[in-house]
C-alpha cells in the first residue's frame, strides 16, 4: 500500500497495487456508518454466492459467477472433494471515476465441497449459462450404510 499526494489535484490517494486505481482518501469516511462497504481494498479470495440443494436424483451446486467465461472456471474432483476455483478479472475504471460504492468482487476464488458417496469425474455435469455455474451430481443408488457401535459401561 502506498499513499500518494497529487498536488495538481490537491488530493491524497491510497494505492493498493498496480492493478487497482488509487482511491482518494477524502472519500474514505464519506459513508463510514453505512452497512455496506464503501470500497474494497482487499485482494483476498472471495466466495461467490452459492446454493447447494438436492432433488430426488441429484445433488446440485449453483454458483453465481457473473462476468466470467467458461475458461475462467476450473472444477476438480479428488477423493470426493469437489473444488471450484477461478478468477474474475477486474474492469479497470478510468482515472477520472470516483467510486462511492464498490460491492463487486474481483480476483481469485475457491470453494471446496465434500461429496457424500463415491464419484468419478464422468458422474459430474457442469453447465455455465447467464452468469450461473450449475453442477449436477447423481445421488448414489445404494442407501447409506448404517453402522452401530455398542457402548460398554464400567
Amino acid at each position: 500500500m502506498v499513499v500518494i499526494y497529487k498536488p495538481e489535484e490537491k488530493e491524497t490517494f491510497l494505492a493498493v497495487d498496480d492493478e487497482h486505481p488509487p482511491f482518494p482518501l477524502s472519500h474514505l469516511f464519506d459513508d463510514f456508518f453505512s452497512p455496506r462497504p464503501l470500497f474494497s481494498l482487499s485482494r483476498r479470495p472471495w466466495n461467490p454466492p452459492t446454493d447447494v440443494y438436492e432433488t430426488q436424483d441429484f445433488i446440485v451446486i449453483k454458483m453465481e459467477l457473473a462476468g466470467m467465461n467458461e475458461d475462467d472456471i476450473e472444477i476438480t474432483l479428488e477423493n470426493n472433494i469437489l473444488t471450484i476455483q477461478g478468477h474474475r478479472a477486474e474492469e479497470h475504471p478510468g482515472d477520472k471515476k470516483n467510486y462511492h460504492l464498490m460491492e463487486l468482487h474481483y480476483g481469485n476464488f475457491q470453494r471446496v465441497f465434500s461429496l457424500p458417496g463415491k464419484f468419478t469425474r464422468n458422474d459430474i455435469n457442469a453447465t455455465y449459462k447467464d452468469g450461473f455455474l450449475k453442477i449436477t451430481i447423481p445421488k448414489t443408488s445404494a442407501p447409506p450404510r448404517e453402522v452401530k457401535t455398542e457402548v460398554e459401561g464400567e
